[in-house]
């Protein structure tokens, strides 16, 4: 089974472009937005790296039409689109639930004049995927050479720079991330990423706020403590806001003490631990 999109927890943004071509996009939340959106930009390109490809897109134009697929943002402010899962009219109210389409089109819709509103979040997806499911090798339209891939089964997957700080310098380094369609985040470290900087509390920071719940929460992990590897957890908690970034506060041993020992070489081992944006 083949990984679907990246998709992000609550991404929207706003265009006037018409036509079925490439979207000028707002890099800004629209007003109006539910609480915790974010841009596009911000979602999937947190360090400005471009092109971002493979994201899932809902695109519903003024004039009520509908239109799902997989896009690429090619820079913040420039969205292709690429791969249409289906299009069509869809209902003008939230939760914006697209009428019953007993085929996919295959096209891209003609974009009325007026206000578009574009979205990558869990909600549009799961009212969109059976129709993916129940056509799960449409090919989409003639100029698109995307193949859908199957049933979705990972939807949003990359990495992002942490940078471990413990009273001193920080250390960067690469984390990865997979969000699966039930919610469920797992964060994996393909190296070792420690700090033994002067100062005994370690915590990671530059978590990407669609990683992070709008409260804290305390899971297992493995963690390193004073250059060796123990049980222990993980605090992971939003940013002051919903679009800056969150953290990782690491805890040690039985007692989950967010205090180390030492200063000697505290983190996290290459490894990985997972919990739920529900």
């Amino acid at each position: 089974m083949a990984a679907g999109p990246l998709l992000a927890a609550a991404a929207q943004s706003t265009t006037t472009t018409t036509g079925t071509g490439t979207l000028t996009i707002v890099n800004s939340v629209p007003s109006g937005a539910p609480a915790g959106s974010t841009t596009f930009a911000s979602a999937f390109a947190p360090t400005a790296v471009y092109p971002v490809a493979n994201i899932f897109y809902a695109l519903i134009d003024a004039s009520g039409n509908i239109e799902a697929g997989y896009g690429t943002l090619t820079a913040a402010t420039t969205f292709t689109r690429d791969f249409v899962i289906f299009s069509g009219v869809a209902n003008t109210t939230a939760p914006y639930v697209p009428a019953f389409i007993s085929t996919p089109t295959g096209t891209f819709v003609n974009l009325a004049a007026g206000t578009a509103n574009l979205y990558s979040n869990p909600g549009l997806l799961s009212q969109i995927t059976p129709y993916q499911q129940r056509f799960p090798n449409f090919t989409g339209n003639s100029s698109s050479s995307a193949q859908d891939g199957g049933i979705t089964e990972d939807i949003m997957q990359g990495s992002f720079q942490g940078t471990i700080t413990n009273g001193g310098t920080g250390t960067a380094g690469t984390v990865n991330y997979k969000v699966s369609s039930n919610g469920e985040v797992q964060i994996s470290f393909p190296a070792a990423l420690t700090n033994s900087t002067a100062g005994t509390t370690s915590v990671m920071t530059g978590v990407p706020s669609y990683l992070t719940n709008v409260t804290s929460q305390t899971v297992p992990a493995v963690v390193v403590s004073s250059a060796a590897n123990v049980l222990g957890a993980v605090v992971v908690a939003p940013g002051a806001t919903p679009t800056s970034t969150g953290t990782f506060t690491l805890q040690q041993g039985s007692t989950l003490s967010g205090t180390f020992t030492t200063s000697v070489a505290n983190g996290f081992p290459a490894s990985t631990f997972s919990y739920s944006l529900h």
